[in-house]
């Protein structure tokens, strides 16, 4: 087996391109369509300051040192979703990245505005599940450090298969605004709303963690131990099952949406109109965004748990 590129010995086939790659060409393969991403949707340029929303898991990780290598400036965002025995451990491997890229890393810690508790200390007292809780938490303290430090794009490692996975689950309940508005990218429509982009929606998530091992980025091997009965993960499974038995349907399911969805779902007319919370001054459809309204309703909670 030779590399189709060079001709030396192949140590790689990727099925799904009909390709066969020796280290150093799947290594680039993978670097190409991820600045293919970029340009393909405009995501940003090199003159614009990124921020990489980095967990420990890969899919993050590999993003924020491809970018690096592709030359673009990018700096990392770590959030803090629970105490320090609960999140040591990924943070240490993102601590670790950050030194060899030699890249800045900020730091948010969500339990400083959650009263002390973790995300799923929280979604427990609020009855709300852990990973809708923890993901509009995550996606506030995003967009609000990548504000705050005057950052021009804020970016994101999901996948192929991510995003494939989310497309199947609109699509089966019929969540048309979601439908229509789902893209690679988010244009900034709010002075506190910085825009965001996902370049990693080219590659598939097995080729990414191939990519991880075969660069050596130590990263977390496991998942949230909250997600294991969200919904996500059926749609994941038969998007998986669907690729075993007919290579590249995920790629061809999520390009051909972004080819024809205009033809096919009508765009919503009155999309909601985003303006400042009262309280925080980020985006938010009502009065009060959720994240405010969440503090609000914990810290009400927590006063009458106190008060027993």
């Amino acid at each position: 087996m030779k590399c189709k590129k060079c001709g030396r010995p192949a140590s790689i086939k990727l099925v799904v391109y009909n390709l066969k790659l020796c280290d150093k060409h799947f290594l680039e393969f993978i670097e190409s369509r991820v600045e293919n991403a970029i340009k393909k949707f405009k995501m940003f340029t090199r003159k614009d300051r990124i921020l990489v929303a980095v967990s420990g898991g890969k899919d993050s990780m590999v993003l924020w040192y491809i970018l690096v290598k592709l030359g673009y400036n990018a700096d990392g965002l770590f959030i803090k979703l629970g105490h320090d025995y609960q999140v040591s451990p990924a943070y240490e491997k993102v601590k670790k990245l950050s030194d060899m890229l030699n890249r800045p890393l900020i730091i948010e810690d969500a339990t400083e505005y959650l009263y002390g508790l973790s995300t799923f200390e929280a979604a427990k007292i609020l009855r709300r599940p852990a990973c809708s809780f923890c993901g509009m938490v995550k996606r506030y303290l995003m967009n609000k450090a990548a504000v705050e430090n005057d950052y021009d794009v804020l970016v994101t490692g999901h996948n192929l298969d991510d995003e494939a996975t989310v497309l199947l689950g609109n699509i089966l309940h019929w969540q048309t605004g979601y439908i229509t508005r789902s893209y690679p990218v988010l244009e900034k429509t709010h002075e506190k709303f910085v825009k965001k982009a996902k370049p990693l929606v080219l590659n598939y998530e097995e080729h990414i963690k191939l990519y991880a091992k075969k660069r050596g980025i130590d990263f977390l091997p496991t998942s949230c131990p909250f997600s294991l009965g969200a919904t996500s993960k059926i749609y994941k499974n038969i998007i998986r099952q669907l690729e075993d038995e007919q290579r590249g349907i995920t790629l061809s399911f999520y390009l051909g949406y972004l080819r024809e969805k205009e033809n096919i779902f009508k765009i919503e007319e009155n999309t909601p109109q985003l303006h400042s919370c009262e309280v925080c001054g980020y985006p938010t459809t009502a009065k009060v965004c959720s994240f405010c309204r969440s503090r609000r309703r914990l810290q009400e909670k927590l006063e009458r748990k106190n008060s027993i």
